[in-house]
């Protein structure tokens, strides 16, 4: 039988971290190896050699060095290669969950002498989990939007959107919440919805006194929680006229 006899730890200063511990069985029964994207770096630049993402080890294996590693499967050689004499697993560039998010690789050991297999192939499955490595993007980068001068507080003004593309099923960092960073105190925007409307109310609303309006609103990932990803969108807004003023004799 092939097993995972460890993985590596290097604490919070990149490469990987906090592998889980799995058992790796005969063909058949696939397992799992789960890392977040941070713990697949691959090879940094100038670095001669990528971190090992775990080491697989063959109860064929006596140490003497007569038997070889071999990996197959999705990026065997190009995303992901083995280290034929002891089993290590490396990634030799750092792996993205919004390119690929799972691979599915067999990895059995041969004879050295005669290249016949030693045991059926075991498969295994290498799991991305998200990490908050993107951040929102609006579906605009300027929007128009106009209101009727003199509105009451809390009238809709326009809607923003943003998105994120990290896995909105994995924990917060898809997660939203939208503010206004200029425009205040004239209007304000829904934390959930993007919702921009009027925040003070008929008599400090006049298109006579001020017509144009620029505002900025930012999104947040991570629900608005600190360390979250930002982006922004400007918003121009234009009080439109209504009848409000009555006719004036010059004389």
């Amino acid at each position: 039988n092939i097993i995972q006899v460890r993985g590596l730890d290097t604490g919070g200063g990149g490469g990987m971290k906090g592998l889980m511990e799995i058992g790796l069985k005969r063909s058949g029964l696939s397992r799992t190896l789960d890392l977040e994207e941070r713990e697949a770096e691959g090879v940094e630049e100038g670095c001669v050699e990528s971190p090992v993402m775990t080491t697989l080890q063959s109860d064929q294996d006596q140490g003497n060095g007569l038997v070889k590693y071999v990996l197959s499967g999705e990026g065997a050689g190009t995303i992901f290669v083995i280290d034929e004499n002891n089993g290590d697993l490396h990634a030799t560039r750092r792996l993205d969950r919004e390119e690929k998010g799972f691979y599915i690789l067999r990895a059995t050991v041969v004879n050295k002498g005669t290249g016949l297999k030693l045991e059926p192939e075991t498969e295994f499955t290498v799991k991305l989990h998200d990490i908050n490595d993107n951040e929102p993007h609006f579906s605009k980068e300027l929007y128009t939007g106009s209101v009727p001068e003199r509105s009451d507080i809390g009238t809709s003004v326009i809607q923003v959107t943003a998105t994120d593309a990290d896995d909105s099923m994995y924990g917060s960092s898809a997660r939203l919440v939208y503010s206004i960073s200029q425009g205040h105190p004239y209007f304000s925007v829904d934390p959930t919805t993007g919702v921009i409307r009027t925040a003070l109310g008929p008599g400090d609303m006049d298109r006579e006194q001020r017509e144009h309006y620029q505002v900025v609103i930012e999104a947040k990932d991570m629900a608005g929680q600190r360390g979250g990803l930002t982006g922004t969108t400007a918003v121009n807004i234009t009080l439109t006229d209504v009848n409000d003023n009555p006719p004036r004799f010059t004389q």
